[in-house]
């Protein structure tokens, strides 16, 4: 039994953030770190063991694709050397709550430039939002960023690219990946002119994380040639979408499985944005669903910004993943120097 969670039924809602330290830290004092975080926040279920694995690629494997049972940590932890990896059940925490996971097992205070969306609220309830997706799935779907395979393959493929550090916000971010779409696509021979992008965000700020989930999600219609301040302006206008009905709900859950091919998101951002912690560089990989099973994460920290993409291994191999996430990293690099 795993547990319950909204969503696109195919992904794990596992959510990661690796690190690279600047020293080896404690096995053992992350663990009772980590102990102490699960009795002071019950969401983060029992205390998580901190694994000390001889393959790093694998045990990343695992904890992006394993999904949690009914009674399981909901938080998983791996630390070799100097790399500390750290995810957890996206019904847990959220994006800056894996930042203040980092900061408990590292015994220090961490802090994200990410603003939140406490100061907008969702304008019309989940039932006309849902309504809306439905008759959007039926209709007019999103764009699908074309598979480069058809397979049976589980689970997503992870990959990163370290650039200089840049600021890349989640309009820069966002417009990015649309570029990437298009031309992707268009590539292939492929439509790109209904693209939905999914954006991540969190109800609070990065100024003092909690080991919470509090995300809200963005969900912004781009029309055809959309450019960056184009995206801006939609991001500046957007209201979050309302709230998931519980995962329990067997409405929800037979919407979701009906329509799977066709509900959802074009692909998801993600963006973390500074994080003041004393590490070297940091990755993160959001959830991937929706039509394409596409997500691009971002964070920054000290003299790297890194780039991820995570897509679902049925429809894309690894060269593909590797392929489209060059694709945002041109995009977004494109005219922009290097932040000092």
């Amino acid at each position: 039994m795993t547990v319950a969670f909204s969503g696109d039924p195919a992904a794990s809602w596992s959510i990661l953030l690796e690190a690279t330290l600047r020293a080896a830290p404690d096995p053992a004092a992350v663990a009772a770190r980590m102990s102490r975080a699960s009795a002071e926040f019950p969401n983060l279920g029992p205390a998580a063991v901190v694994l000390r694995p001889s393959d790093w690629d694998l045990t990343r494997a695992e904890f992006a694709d394993g999904r949690y049972g009914a009674g399981d940590p909901l938080v998983r932890v791996a630390v070799a050397g100097e790399s500390l990896m750290i995810a957890a059940h996206h019904g847990a925490v959220d994006g800056l709550g894996l930042v203040a996971l980092l900061g408990i097992a590292l015994g220090e205070p961490v802090r994200s430039s990410a603003t939140g969306v406490a100061l907008r609220s969702p304008d019309r309830p989940y039932l006309l939002s849902a309504l809306d997706r439905v008759r959007e799935a039926v209709w007019t779907p999103p764009t699908r960023i074309q598979p480069s395979l058809q397979g049976n393959d589980s689970g997503d493929h992870l990959v990163s690219r370290a650039l200089p550090a840049v600021k890349l916000g989640s309009a820069r971010l966002t417009s990015a990946a649309l570029e990437a779409t298009r031309q992707w696509n268009a590539a292939r021979g492929a439509g790109h002119g209904r693209v939905v992008a999914a954006v991540g965000a969190s109800w609070r700020g990065g100024a003092d994380p909690r080991p919470e989930a509090d995300s809200a999600l963005l969900r912004l219609r781009l029309p055809a040639g959309a450019g960056e301040d184009d995206v801006r302006a939609l991001l500046a206008a957007s209201a979050p979408e309302a709230g998931f009905p519980s995962a329990h709900n067997p409405v929800a859950r037979w919407g979701m499985r009906v329509l799977a091919s066709r509900l959802g998101s074009t692909f998801l951002v993600s963006n973390l944005g500074v994080v003041e912690a004393n590490v070297a560089a940091l990755r993160f990989y959001p959830a991937a669903s929706g039509r394409s099973g596409v997500a691009f994460g971002v964070v920054t920290t000290g003299e790297v910004t890194t780039a991820t993409a995570r897509v679902r291994r049925r429809d894309f191999g690894a060269d593909a993943a590797a392929g489209l996430l060059d694709l945002l990293c041109e995009a977004a690099l494109t005219g922009h120097e290097a932040r000092r």
